[in-house]
Parts: C-alpha cells; sequence; structure tokens
C-alpha cells in the first residue's frame, strides 16, 4: 500500500493492520487501555503509521488524552493598567521564558484578558471542565481583589507569576516569582556598607504582594521603616520626583529607595538638582532596559526564568504532580560606578 505523499486516515490504517479503529486510537493516544495490548501489536500499529503517513486527528487526542493543549495566560485588561500588558518589559520577558518552554512541546498558548465583566461566577473553574485550557498561568494579580479568591480554590493546574492575591498560609497557592526579599536586602545592605543609615523609600503601588516581601527583606538588613518615610504612588519618573521632593526637604534621609526604576530614575533627577548627599537604590530593574544615565544600585530581575521555569513547573502539575509550585528566583545585582563592590549577603 504505497502512499508517499499523502496522509491515511485512523480507518485506513486500522484496516491496514487488521484492528478495530478503537484499538489503533487506543495505541497511538497512548491511552491507559493500551496496556492490555500486546506489544507486538502496538508496535505494528506504529510500524504501519509511520509507513502510511499517518497524521493524528487533534479531536481526537484531545477526546482520548482529555487534553486541549493549550495553557492559558491571564493579564489585566488595558484600562486597569492604564496602559496595555506589551508595554511592561517584564511581561515581555516572562512571555519569552514561556515561549521558549513551549518550543519543544505541542501546547498553544492562549492570552486571556481579565475584564471586569468575567471577574464574578465560576468563568475560571468553567474553563477547565469545558476542556478549554489545560493549565492556568496568573499575570498582574492584586491583592486585595476578592474575585482572585476563585482562582486560589481551583485544584486544576494554575500558577501565579510574580504578583500573588492575599491568601490563607492554608491555601494550595501555586506562584513562580522574583526573590523580592532577597532583592531588598541586598540593596540595603550594599547602601549601608556605603555609609546609609537613614532610609526612606518610594513603594509604588500599595496593592501588590511584593510590598510586604520588600519590608520583609529590608528587616533582614537592618531597616525598619515608619509610614512618615514611605510613599505610595504609580510607577511614574513624574511621581519620584514629587515624592523624592516631599522626603528629602528636610535632610531627615542619606538613603532613598524605589520599588521601581522610573521612581529611582525621577529621585535621582531631583537629587543630582538639588545636589543633596542622598543615595539610591531600585529593587527592580532589568539588565536590558538599565540606561547609562542610571546613576542608582540596582537589583536585576530574571523575568525569563520566571516564563520558563513556571511553564516547566505547569508541564509537570498537568502530568499529575501533587508538589506544591512555590519558587523564588533569585536576582542579580548591579551598581553604579561609586558604589561600593563584593558586598557579601
Amino acid at each position: 500500500m504505497e502512499r508517499k505523499g499523502k496522509n491515511c486516515t485512523i480507518r485506513e490504517l486500522a484496516r491496514y493492520v487488521g484492528l478495530s479503529t478503537c484499538t489503533v486510537s487506543k495505541v497511538l493516544n497512548d491511552h491507559t487501555g493500551a496496556l492490555s495490548i500486546p506489544e507486538s501489536t502496538r508496535r505494528k500499529v506504529r510500524e504501519a503509521a509511520r509507513e502510511l503517513n499517518y497524521v493524528p486527528n487533534v479531536n481526537a487526542q484531545r477526546f482520548f488524552k482529555r487534553r486541549s493543549s493549550v495553557i492559558g495566560l491571564l493579564v489585566p485588561p488595558q484600562e486597569e493598567m492604564g496602559h496595555n500588558v506589551f508595554h511592561d518589559t517584564h511581561f515581555v520577558d516572562i512571555l519569552s521564558g514561556i515561549e521558549k518552554a513551549l518550543s519543544t512541546t505541542s501546547y498553544n498558548l492562549l492570552l486571556l484578558f481579565n475584564r471586569p465583566e468575567y471577574k464574578a461566577g465560576n468563568r475560571y473553574e468553567a474553563m477547565f471542565s469545558s476542556g478549554f485550557v489545560d493549565g492556568l498561568l496568573i499575570w498582574g494579580a492584586h491583592r486585595s481583589e476578592g474575585y482572585w479568591q476563585e482562582l486560589v480554590e481551583l485544584t486544576q493546574p494554575r500558577i501565579f507569576l510574580t504578583s500573588m492575591p492575599d491568601f490563607s498560609p492554608d491555601e494550595p497557592l501555586h506562584y513562580v516569582a522574583s526573590d523580592y526579599e532577597q532583592s531588598a536586602c541586598g540593596i540595603v545592605s550594599r547602601l549601608k556598607a556605603q555609609g546609609c543609615r537613614r532610609f526612606c523609600w518610594l513603594a509604588g503601588r500599595e496593592d501588590t504582594s511584593i510590598i510586604s516581601q520588600l519590608a520583609a527583606g529590608m528587616a533582614r538588613a537592618g531597616v525598619t521603616l515608619e509610614e512618615s518615610a514611605i510613599r505610595y504612588s504609580d510607577y511614574t519618573e513624574a511621581e519620584g520626583e514629587r515624592l523624592a521632593a516631599e522626603l528629602l526637604e528636610h535632610g531627615e534621609f542619606d538613603a532613598l529607595l524605589a520599588t521601581a526604576p522610573q521612581l529611582a530614575r525621577g529621585a535621582v533627577r531631583y537629587i543630582e538638582a538639588h545636589r543633596l548627599p542622598v543615595q539610591v537604590g531600585s529593587f527592580d530593574g532589568q539588565r536590558g532596559t538599565r540606561l547609562m544615565s542610571d546613576h542608582y544600585i540596582s537589583a536585576l530581575t530574571n523575568d525569563f526564568e520566571i516564563g520558563l521555569k513556571a511553564m516547566e513547573k505547569m508541564f509537570a502539575l498537568i502530568e499529575g504532580d501533587t508538589d506544591m509550585v512555590q519558587m523564588k528566583v533569585p536576582v542579580d545585582f548591579t551598581a553604579d560606578e561609586g558604589a561600593k563592590e563584593n558586598v557579601q549577603f
């Protein structure tokens, strides 16, 4: 039976080997029922499939494997973020890591926008029960938003990326994130090594899970801040400059900490314009977006690794791994020319 250049159907393949289509499907889809089929028969089916250039039917595979081969990536809509998700370079690098992990598999990625009208009911549960997705990655969660509770309570594979909602320690929350506690401890320790002792903090948005992690890292380095030394805001250079002026007006501080590089850049602009003896450190930078004019020390997150590891862990969960996924990806550090190097943590 010569079929070069032409695909055969499963019915044609079954007729060729003299078996039922059900038996052939079980063999080709590695169905659990195939274990009762003799190895010689399974080998015969696979050899015939190669010989006849059999191409599997995607829908049939999904039926037998109970899989969609689709991973959903849930992100906030543009109106919630103030810009589209691709404006966020952390997200873009995470997406690159996800792409790398997917490149050696048959899985596809589906981008889902968590619009307000979808934040009620059991939408996420329905995605799994209908076979729409095999797993769900969640990026951009805010701590106080109650609708995340549905995602936390799901038993199906789901992993939060970078930020997480508030949850009870008893609840099974899977996540892969930067080690922000290490970031804060490292930056504060470096500034203390330069002689800094009086710290203030441009924290960014208060409703993010990284705030408590950063505070814990500062405490590890021996710094606990009063609320009067902290300012919350959007992550913009204008806010960094404005709030730096507010905090540094009376000369109380010799070190300013910034959660994001935009805040650090705005603060540096104010400090340099007024020639203030204040050092600046950023907890959340990226090597690829750091500028020559960034005169502050910075932690550098590895967002590519977050995306890559999250997908690897997702595949394991889909295959039945029961271990909790709670991974913190280490950060690196860079420093301004005047910063002291080789600080041990």
